[in-house]
Parts: C-alpha cells; sequence; structure tokens
C-alpha cells in the first residue's frame, strides 16, 4: 500500500514552507519514485520539468517529508520472520499440489535447521576423528 501525501491544514502548519504544487510532487513522487514525471503530474512544466525535479529534490524540507513518509511506508510494508515462517508453515499444510508443500517444508527445514550440514559435523571432530574419516573414505575409493 503507497501512502500519499496530500496537505492538510495540519501539515501546512508542520511544513509551512512546501507549497501544494511542491505537496503535489511529494505524493507523486512517492507513488512512481521518478522527479520528472512528478513534477509533471505536479503541474510543473514538462519542458523544464527534470531540472525543476532534480531541484525540488535537493529541497531540504521536501526531502525531509519524502523520508518520513518512506519510514512509515516501510513499517507497514514490514514483515517479520515469524510471520513468513508461518506463512510458509500454512503453505507446506494446505497447498494443494505435492511439489508446493515439499518446496515449503524444504525452507521450513533450511531455516530451522532441520538439514545437517556435513561441514558442520566434520568442524565438531578432533583431528584423529578426521585422520580416520580420511581413511575410510579413501579406502572407500581405493575398493572401487
Amino acid at each position: 500500500m503507497i501512502t500519499l501525501f496530500i496537505m492538510t491544514k495540519k501539515d501546512k502548519k508542520s511544513y509551512p514552507s512546501i507549497n501544494e504544487r511542491q505537496s503535489l510532487f511529494v505524493s507523486e513522487y512517492l507513488k512512481i519514485g521518478n522527479a520528472t514525471e512528478s513534477a509533471i503530474k505536479a503541474g510543473y512544466s514538462s519542458k523544464t520539468s527534470y531540472s525543476i525535479g532534480q531541484r525540488l529534490l535537493k529541497n531540504v524540507e521536501i526531502m525531509r517529508i519524502i523520508g518520513k513518509h518512506r519510514e512509515e511506508i516501510s513499517r507497514e510494508a514490514e514483515l517479520t520472520v515469524s510471520e513468513v515462517v508461518k506463512e510458509i508453515r500454512q503453505l507446506a499444510l494446505k497447498a494443494k499440489s505435492e511439489s508446493n508443500r515439499l518446496k515449503a517444508y524444504d525452507m521450513l527445514m533450511k531455516h530451522l535447521g532441520g538439514y545437517v550440514n556435513d561441514l558442520r559435523i566434520i568442524e565438531s571432530l578432533s583431528e584423529d576423528q578426521v585422520n580416520d574419516l580420511y581413511q575410510k573414505i579413501i579406502n572407500n575409493i581405493d575398493k572401487s
């Protein structure tokens, strides 16, 4: 969901240094992220929209407003790891296709450490145990 910045009376008190056209620019920029297009949609001339857009992005007050609204947008869009894991769990339990269920289970197993990493096992062995394992591997290769 994209938050629009429309200048209210409260905003006019909070941001007295920007006018309504600049407010429209901020709103459009938050939607599309392109300064030139935002300047045109805010009512600036298409001939000068590139330079006006760049100039508006250098305006400290406008950048402060854009930054504030981007933070709000990020907070609203934020997913926690817990939410993602719960969603994947639901897919694993309820997906209609077996391949989707298996993929979801695989993702859960990886996240939860359900697969044993061979390297982690080897790292936990003593030097003598590693040497024994090495010899067994070599013997198996020689037998082949």
